[in-house]
């Protein structure tokens, strides 16, 4: 079971047809989903909770943005397009920050969300331009979002609520997957929704999951400080610094870097898809993160994800009713 499965549950279940899916065995009417940022198996695993999870499946791109797309339209990232923070502008030519981009502008996605009585809460520094068209309320501290989460689950007049946390993926960014203060983040988020959920059980079927993990890193490869690399590139990459895609002519000199280098129909089935299919994806192996845009060296990062590697993929599942 992977993320896009769950999504697909999520919908069969506020469309009223819960016997197309029911994997997950969903019981009452009303749903609420909490997405942790960043909580992946590695780290959730040794977290003392009231039901035990399930290890289930991130999707590739294990990115934040492709996540919400998926969960937001419940289609596979080849049919949603949004494959990282990267993207391609097509009119053009170029490629574009997303992030930068959503600050600006929204993008409208195909939402089943719609027309339904959902509600969703959400960070206030995090973009919403992606739901735009749903309900969404802000909050400003961690504490404030749980007040804000238990109080909707409370008035039972929405059903669907949905709570992203981005902390713990704040921490792994920052300090590593397996730093102390990365693991004490986790332990206080996933155990203060354990208890909150556990209250709340009866009234809503509670799901809380993540949208990837974090590997830990300590080698950062420049491409623009690869000759070989700058001579021979058509075309710059887009997606991420561990799924990176490229349109055109493939650079061999990526080849001394150990990355695997994925094409052709595999891509395809990789993404699910081929709306805004890359030529190639070139995924690091190990340790590594390669950049290529000048915002990129802004960060020194000692976690991150995008890519395929067993903490990046393997994530949590809980489920409360």
């Amino acid at each position: 079971m992977n993320l896009y499965d769950i999504s697909r549950e999520i919908k069969s279940v506020l469309k009223e047809d819960k016997k197309d899916l029911d994997s997950l065995g969903i019981k009452n009417d009303k749903l609420a989903f909490v997405l942790v940022d960043g909580l992946g198996w590695n780290l959730a695993k040794d977290i003392r909770t009231s039901v035990n999870p399930i290890q289930v499946n991130s999707i590739f791109p294990s990115i934040t943005v492709t996540v919400f797309a998926t969960l937001l339209t419940a289609k596979k990232p080849g049919e949603h397009g949004i494959l990282g923070w990267r993207i391609i502008n097509k009119e053009n030519g170029s490629i574009e920050n997303l992030m930068q981009k959503l600050k600006n502008e929204s993008i409208e996605l195909d939402t089943y969300f719609q027309n339904t009585s959902s509600l969703f809460i959400m960070p206030d520094v995090a973009t919403k331009s992606m739901m735009s068209r749903l309900k969404v309320i802000p909050y400003f501290t961690f504490w404030d979002g749980l007040y804000k989460f238990k109080t909707a689950l409370e008035m039972q007049s929405n059903d669907f609520i949905f709570f992203y946390i981005p902390y713990v993926d704040a921490a792994s960014h920052l300090y590593g997957p397996y730093h102390e203060v990365t693991l004490s983040t986790a332990r206080d988020v996933v155990q203060k929704i354990d208890c909150i959920s556990t209250y709340f059980k009866e009234k809503y079927s509670i799901l809380v999951t993540a949208d990837h993990g974090h590997t830990q890193i300590s080698n950062i490869v420049d491409l623009k400080k690869d000759k070989d690399f700058m001579e021979e590139m058509d075309f710059p990459p887009y997606g991420d610094h561990r799924s990176l895609m490229f349109k055109g002519r493939f650079p061999k000199s990526l080849l001394k870097y150990g990355a695997n280098v994925i094409e052709g129909g595999k891509v395809e089935e990789m993404i699910g898809g081929s709306k805004n299919k890359p030529d190639y994806l070139v995924i690091p192996k190990d340790d590594s993160i390669i950049i290529y845009w000048d915002d990129d060296r802004k960060h020194e990062f000692r976690g991150s994800h995008g890519g395929l590697t067993q903490d990046e993929m393997k994530i949590p599942l809980y489920l409360y009713q």
